[in-house]
């Protein structure tokens, strides 16, 4: 939802104690009796096997400043930056945000990432979690960025037992155990507890303790949802249903004090942003010596929407709000014809049903440019419906030719009813092994995505945009060393084609609103040292260098990418301290993010007595440095007899306040001649949390 995710940015972006509360949160055995000999047999549950989590997963969890959540960790790892602020999503490897996709135990996700902080997961049921940068196979479509896939933990065959989670910003509660002999469960769900630090009509202040103009109607909050049921119908067969669904709200006032309503004061009034999603999968697995199929159906509704500019007896305002209803059908096929030759086949069949609805101002911008509230346009009103279905075939050989060398070779066809288009793209991979320890690798393949939907349907978009696509290159080596040491660097090239601009208001095509005139390319290299855990401790360093850019086609013009972050430094370590306590940090380094400066003050044309930044070159300049360090400590402890820990963690260590954007002061600015900057920060002050698990 480009749009609606713009807005509610700029709905909280007024509120830093929004921000600064919300960045604080996210076998069995048996012994046949035989008269001639005794002999044991070992009979096992195979899924069993990911039942528990993988190493590198904990590690994730235990990574201070995550609040125990793997996937808000990702921005530790190389080539992953937050677009926009600390609370954003992640731009990984100079693509955009919007280019990636996310997948939980191989069905599609609405989103994995709560507005305010947190992924939409608890920390009990991540087995594993996989970033593909670039360069990935025949079996993800629909992305020109990066595939997050997750995959989480098939339930344990055990007593019922219940966790109970409590910090200063959420709470939950996970349940999980042995149905049957053949049936395990686990149910997950947690609820924010943002609204508890705010009041219902309260006005926020600022730093000086001056009132904002914005009244709080409902305080931030969010929750979500998981569970799985799980049943080993045989050796061969497992079936497993699972479910997932998430929320994010909000609601505020601004007044005439607001600076979002000095600057639009169409947003003026009441304003409501909200956003859910629910799916429903069954997967069936069936195991063969030769060859794993897996079929997955999956149902998955999500919409979002946003009210603004509400006033009780002017205006019922203006709203903006886009749902999903899909259906999934995915299988594959893993075969191993021989000890050389593997075949895996992916298809996937996509049944989408889009409706748009919307009375609003048609705001013509993307990416490119610098602030959607200065391109604004008449406003317009209606309700769309539109059938995006998409479907894919992806076949991928692997081939051992030695003990030295190995192969991908894949091609992946995809069909997109709405645009009527058809792909072929192939994926290529080689693995070249120095020795038992050192492996070159080399990646190349060619993307495509569906522009996003309110950038191709009528009367708000170009229907005849065609779909943007992407080649990825990489070159990479990686090498395991002694007590368990590993290093590895990797190079990359993306180019990306056909990406959207949107079209001057006087230029001879303006009635097509958009056209396919922006390219861009990235490249970087990525550098990791990492260290299991030996001796008690555990960690890793990860730098990157980076360029990501665009060029207008139509002007001959190429930028930064608002996201381009040449620099980003990670340093994480955890050090086991005894049997009870266990501790560490995480520094993060990065350059600041690119901005466009504000070179003067135009009065704005839709109302007296209110102004406009006049904007200079776009994404030209920088922010300073951005760096923090997070501290993270947690104890094991007993209560009342139970299983108990205790978390304790500091994040934003001293304190270091870190730049995201600026704007006019407005409150400061009565006319063209008075240029008065605002710094916003993301990080604000130091942000102490506690955290308490028991299990009973």
């Amino acid at each position: 939802m480009n749009k609606l995710g713009a807005f509610s940015t700029t709905l909280f972006k007024f509120s830093p104690l929004f921000l600064a509360i919300s960045l604080s949160v996210h076998a069995d055995e048996q012994k046949p009796q035989n008269k001639e000999m005794e002999h044991i047999e070992v009979l096992y549950k195979r899924s069993s096997i990911t039942s528990e989590i993988t190493e590198d997963t904990e590690k994730l969890i235990e990574m201070p400043g995550a609040l125990g959540d793997p996937l808000r960790a990702v921005y530790a790892l190389p080539g992953v930056v937050a677009a926009g602020g600390s609370m954003s999503e992640p731009a990984v490897r100079g693509s955009s945000p919007s280019d990636n996709i996310f997948e939980v135990d191989f069905m599609p996700a609405g989103y994995i990432f709560h507005d305010f902080g947190s992924s939409i997961f608890n920390r009990h049921i991540i087995q594993d979690f996989q970033l593909y940068s670039a360069g990935y196979g025949a079996g993800y479509s629909n992305a020109t960025g990066a595939v997050f896939d997750v995959t989480l933990r098939n339930p344990k065959y055990q007593p019922i037992t219940t966790t109970l989670d409590f910090s200063m910003f959420n709470a939950g509660v996970f349940v999980e155990g042995q149905a049957t002999e053949n049936t395990a469960f686990y149910f997950s769900a947690r609820k924010s507890t943002l609204p508890l630090f705010f009041s219902e009509g309260e006005e926020l202040e600022d730093d000086d303790g001056e009132l904002t103009g914005v009244i709080i109607n409902d305080a931030p909050d969010d929750h979500d949802y998981q569970g799985k049921w799980l049943w080993d119908i045989n050796a061969n067969n497992t079936l497993t249903f699972n479910f997932t669904g998430a929320q994010d709200s909000a609601a505020a006032g601004f007044n005439e004090r607001a600076e979002l309503a000095q600057k639009t004061p169409e947003f003026q009034g009441d304003a409501r942003f909200i956003r859910e999603f629910t799916s429903q999968n069954i997967l069936w697995d069936h195991y063969n010596k030769n060859y794993h199929f897996r079929v997955g159906l999956g149902v998955l509704d999500h919409s979002g929407r946003l009210e603004y500019g509400k006033r009780a007896t002017l205006t019922e305002g203006y709203f903006e709000e886009e749902s999903e209803k899909q259906t999934t059908l995915k299988a594959q096929l893993n075969y191993r014809l021989n000890n050389q030759h593997r075949l895996v086949t992916d298809v996937g069949f996509y049944d989408n049903e889009t409706t748009y609805k919307y009375d609003s101002f048609q705001y013509l911008c993307t990416e490119l440019d610098p602030d959607c509230d200065l391109k604004k346009g008449e406003r317009i009103s209606g309700k769309q419906t539109a059938g995006a279905d998409s479907g894919f075939v992806g076949v991928t050989h692997i081939w051992q030719i030695n003990d030295k060398l190995q192969t991908e070779t894949g091609v992946q066809f995809q069909h997109n009813k709405l645009t009527e288009e058809n792909f072929v793209k192939p994926r290529l991979a080689l693995n070249y092994y120095l020795s038992d320890s050192s492996t070159i690798t080399a990646k190349f393949g060619q993307y495509n995505r569906q522009q996003d939907i309110d950038y191709i349907l009528p009367e708000v978009g170009n229907p005849k945009l065609k779909s943007q696509s992407a080649n990825h290159t990489t070159l990479g080596f990686a090498q395991e060393l002694e007590n368990e040491w590993s290093w590895s660097v990797e190079a990359y090239y993306k180019t990306m084609d056909d990406l959207p601009l949107a079209i001057a208001e006087d230029a001879p095509d303006a009635q097509n609103l958009y056209a396919n005139d922006v390219e861009g390319r990235a490249y970087g290299i990525d550098f990791l040292i990492n260290k299991n855990k030996t001796d008690n401790w555990y960690g890793w360093l990860a730098f990157s260098y980076a360029k990501s850019e665009r060029t207008d086609l139509r002007n001959n013009v190429t930028r930064d990418y608002y996201a381009d972050t040449p620099f980003v430094f990670n340093a994480v370590f955890n050090y086991e301290i005894n049997e009870l306590w266990q501790g560490g940090f995480n520094f993060t380094a990065r350059s600041g993010q690119a901005y466009t400066p504000i070179v003067g003050v135009r009065e704005n044309p839709d109302f007296d007595n209110r102004f406009l930044p006049v904007y200079g070159e776009p994404f030209s300049e920088r922010h300073d440095l951005y760096h923090r360090l997070d501290i993270r400590f947690e104890r094991k402890t007993r209560v009342f007899g139970l299983d108990g820990k205790l978390i304790l963690e500091l994040m934003n260590a001293y304190g270091q306040d870190n730049v995201s954007s600026i704007d006019l002061d407005y409150k400061k600015v009565k006319s063209v001649n008075d240029l008065y900057i605002e710094e916003e920060t993301d990080d604000f002050e130091m942000r102490p949390s506690i955290g308490f698990s028991v299990t009973f």
